[in-house]
């Protein structure tokens, strides 16, 4: 689906035989139909900004949302897909009869690893073909250690990360029935939830509060607070704290700029309360993280 849209827009990496990855921005809006994907070959999105919602033939809906993976084997049960809030994130394509060498290679350096790929199938296809994953410790992982890698080396990352999730879903229960995954929120919700983020995003210099970002949403303070969650997986403050510590590591990247100039660009006036917050996500202190990058 992706693939073929991205094919002239983004800055495809081929990471290894029959897989190639590539870091794209998109704007709001439908994707063209009909929704393609060529047999035995699947997609996973890194979603790092925004969200994207696939609607299925019986009316419902799948919305991929940041730091969740989205991922596709089977389109033929959509009817349709749409950008609700500019998406910025990292695609894998991978075909998988020419990626059959590579994957033995890694399962053979990995003492004989076997990926049982036939369940992966049989557990893609009692969802429909699509499915999200996060926020799971896997999840909130691969996205952190994403943010401490140079943007170079994204492609391989997320690659690498594919294998793994083909993985960990070859290890997954036979599936006993075709459920689907669960809804998510209304889409307005998830729409207007989507817009608030990417306030956040553009403002994480300055204060941002459960009563601003809410009236900001449309929602009360209560309902705003677990729709976050439910869509997001993580509490709003939390969140909001693995972006502003996620751009001080891109800033940090930066020369020329000292510690305090990144602590206030994200939104703290103390540079030993950033210095802990850092410290926190990254298990190192911002003086660190910049000598080792």
């Amino acid at each position: 689906m992706l693939t073929e849209f991205l094919a002239d827009r983004g800055d495809w990496t081929q990471v290894m035989s029959g897989a190639r990855a590539c870091l794209f921005f998109l704007e709001e809006g439908a994707f063209p139909l009909p929704l393609q994907l060529a047999p035995l070959n699947f997609e996973t999105l890194f979603c790092l900004r925004g969200s994207v919602t696939l609607t299925r033939r019986d009316g419902s809906s799948l919305t991929a949302g940041a730091r969740q993976v989205l991922i596709l084997t089977d389109l033929s049960n959509l009817t349709g897909a749409s950008v609700d809030a500019p998406i910025e994130g990292v695609l894998v394509a991978v075909d998988a009869r020419g990626a059959r060498e590579s994957l033995e290679t890694i399962c053979s350096l990995l003492g004989g690893l076997t990926l049982d790929t036939g369940r992966v199938r049989r557990w893609m296809t009692s969802r429909g073909g699509c499915a999200v994953d996060g926020p799971t410790h896997w999840s909130r992982a691969a996205f952190a250690d994403l943010g401490r890698l140079p943007q170079s080396e994204w492609a391989r990352w997320c690659v690498w990360k594919s294998v793994e999730l083909l993985y960990l879903l070859s290890t997954q229960d036979e599936p006993g029935t075709d459920t689907l995954p669960g809804s998510m929120p209304d889409r307005n919700i998830t729409r207007s939830l989507a817009e608030t983020c990417r306030y956040m995003e553009e403002h994480l210099d300055e204060p941002l509060t459960i009563s601003t970002l809410s009236r900001r949403a449309c929602l009360s303070a209560t309902a705003f607070k677990e729709e976050f969650r439910r869509l997001y997986g993580l509490p709003v403050h939390t969140w909001l704290r693995q972006r502003r510590m996620e751009r001080a590591a891109e800033l940090l990247r930066t020369p020329g700029l000292n510690l305090e100039r990144v602590a206030k660009a994200v939104g703290y006036s103390s540079v030993s309360q950033f210095a802990a917050a850092f410290r926190q996500q990254y298990g190192v202190t911002p003086g660190q993280y910049r000598k080792n990058v």
